[in-house]
């Protein structure tokens, strides 16, 4: 039986305020079946990245929930992204903590398996073999800036790692079977230790992740991280593998017959099958497909587009479900030392970055996302989902649609009394496009030009952390939790403190930022019992200082076909939930 929860909502669309109701589905867990295949059509033509090592988007993220496991992790919740906050078991059973909070011994379950290309136990070395490939010089962890700080010897180990040459898979393998990291051990099959030289608030929080999964090693060494092969043969540690995966075309994961629901906290994975299809392409042929029943929800949506959002609230639709995300969209620089250009040179100076942050005109941007329901303006790093958030506006300006005479005079005063130009990337689909042109319109107001260039999604991560490629200002920068709450380390303790990210490749979106008051402040909340007020100081100073251009906080709107028997969200895919989500019979 489906009970519908629904809840009156104020939002703008399309310059308008409407008054109406969000449905959301959600029935008791008893009363939902298994079986039947959940269908997912991408916009893109394929995913970004399908390696635990590498998949950092929140769209790789929802497909590896499904085909992998780590020591601990959230459960989902129905109700929204923030209210998936409580760490439950995973492939641990238990752990210890030292008294002085360095050292974690984890007890795994000795009922857990991989599938797909091998099917074995799952045992406390394949963690260790995991957190090894880190540093793989082929093709480096997503977010090495958490490791550096946490894991006791990882920077040393990464040091070594980084003379194996590239290419060469044999090397690749000699050096993870012959260098152990210091702080990462398996005493035996069942215990994992790991160590950490300081003590830190949100350490099981990290080890949530999905690059915390382990990783067989036996088949992971045969292939380079992420290839072809390596997608179609790496183990899956969660209740999916991998049965199908034609590039462009399809991937089909099926539930693992050695999956036991028992020793899942998190998963119930009610469907049999998981198909992905990817000849869809664009943001009208997925929302046609899961309006029309042939698949139930969309990858790579960011948000649906106006006119879909508003039939399906306008009808009252049980179909829609809509949450806050902490999630934000935002400018960033190039910033990399070697990078010469007039852009980036100018970029260098704070009053060109106050000149650009008065010249947007964030209002104009929430229109771009469906008003209010997809997103709200933003004006400082930490997004309202996170520890340490304290409303901040350093830079205020009426309604926060910009102020372009102030951002001339700011110019003028930096030395640029004709106005400056950039060169511009955005992600080149529907609603980057939108977010671009948008903003190219209304710096002109303001005497500042951007030459637009559109990079392709699927190219977009290589052409950033690519030290040859050409722009000023990315207009791409997107941030979603890693997970809900304690996770400011991500923002002002991560991308931000050059301490713990590297500069340029290496750091996802390429950041080369230095703040030594930032790095400071950060040292101090991680072992704090009492972070947030450390982050909220923290934020306060960045965010005047302007490492990137804060747009707005973007709320997660998802369509669905009407195939669901219920509705659960995922706080680390920042998504659905597609293990915990049931089809009606």
């Amino acid at each position: 039986m489906t009970t519908h929860v629904a809840r009156k909502l104020l939002l703008g669309i399309a310059g308008g305020i409407l008054s109406i109701y969000v449905l959301g589905s959600s029935a008791q867990a008893e009363d939902l079946k298994h079986g039947g295949v959940l269908r997912i059509a991408s916009i893109q033509s394929d995913l970004d990245a399908f390696d635990p090592l590498t998949g950092y988007s929140i769209d790789s993220w929802e497909i590896l929930r499904a085909t992998t496991r780590q020591l601990v992790t959230y459960p989902g919740s129905p109700a929204g992204l923030k209210e998936d906050t409580t760490l439950v078991p995973d492939l641990a059973k238990s752990w210890d903590i030292s008294d002085d909070g360095k050292v974690y011994t984890f007890h795994l379950k000795d009922d857990v398996f991989f599938s797909g290309s091998i099917e074995r136990k799952i045992v406390a070395s394949d963690f260790v073999y995991g957190v090894k490939r880190f540093c793989d010089p082929n093709k480096q962890v997503a977010a090495i800036n958490y490791f550096n700080l946490v894991i006791s010897g990882f920077v040393d180990y990464c040091k070594e790692f980084a003379k194996v040459p590239t290419g060469d898979l044999a090397a690749t393998k000699a050096f993870t079977d012959t260098h152990e990291i210091a702080g990462v051990s398996a005493p035996d099959e069942h215990t994992l230790v790991i160590k950490s030289d300081t003590k830190n608030y949100d350490f099981l929080n990290i080890l949530s992740m999905n690059f915390v999964s382990p990783v067989a090693p036996e088949i992971a060494s045969k292939y380079f991280p992420d290839s072809l092969e390596s997608r179609k043969n790496l183990p899956s540690s969660g209740p999916y593998y991998v049965d199908t995966y034609e590039q462009g075309q399809k991937l089909v994961l099926k539930k693992a017959k050695n999956f036991k629901a028992e020793s899942d906290q998190a998963r119930r994975a009610y469907a049999d099958e998981i198909d992905i299809d990817f000849t869809a392409n664009s943001e009208d042929s997925v929302v046609q497909k899961i309006i029309a029943g042939e698949a139930d929800l969309s990858l790579y949506l960011d948000i649906p587009p106006i006119p879909t959002i508003q039939r399906f609230l306008l009808q009252k639709s049980p179909d829609i479900h809509v949450t806050n995300s902490g999630s934000a969209n935002f400018i960033t620089f190039n910033q990399r030392p070697e990078v010469k250009s007039d852009g980036a040179e100018v970029l260098r100076k704070l009053k060109v970055r106050q000149a650009l942050t008065y010249a947007v005109n964030r209002e104009h941007l929430a229109q771009t996302q469906a008003g209010s329901i997809g997103a709200v303006p933003l004006t400082q790093i930490i997004t309202s989902t996170i520890l340490g958030y304290e409303k901040f506006d350093p830079y205020p300006t009426e309604s926060y649609r910009g102020d372009p005479a102030k951002a001339k005079e700011l110019l003028a005063e930096a030395g640029y009394p004709n106005g400056i130009a950039f060169d511009a990337i955005y992600r080149g689909n529907a609603q980057f496009e939108a977010i671009a042109v948008t903003l190219k319109e209304d710096l002109e107001a303001a005497g500042i030009t951007l030459n637009l260039i559109p990079i392709p999604p699927t190219q977009w991560y290589a052409f950033i952390q690519d030290p040859k490629s050409r722009w000023d200002v990315s207009l791409g920068g997107t941030f979603s939790p890693d997970w809900q709450g304690p996770s400011t380390r991500m923002l002002l303790g991560g991308w931000l403190n050059s301490d713990a990210a590297p500069c340029g490749i290496g750091n996802v979106h390429a950041i080369c930022y230095s703040n030594p008051e930032l790095n400071k402040l950060a040292a101090q909340a991680y072992p704090s019992d009492d972070p947030g007020p450390i982050w909220t100081k923290a934020d306060k100073l960045v965010s005047a200082d302007l490492p990137w251009i804060p747009l707005f906080e973007k709320r997660k709107v998802v369509v669905t076909s009407d195939r669901l028997a219920n509705w659960v969200w995922s706080s680390l895919a920042v998504n659905a939930d597609i293990t915990n989500i049931a089809l009606k019979q």
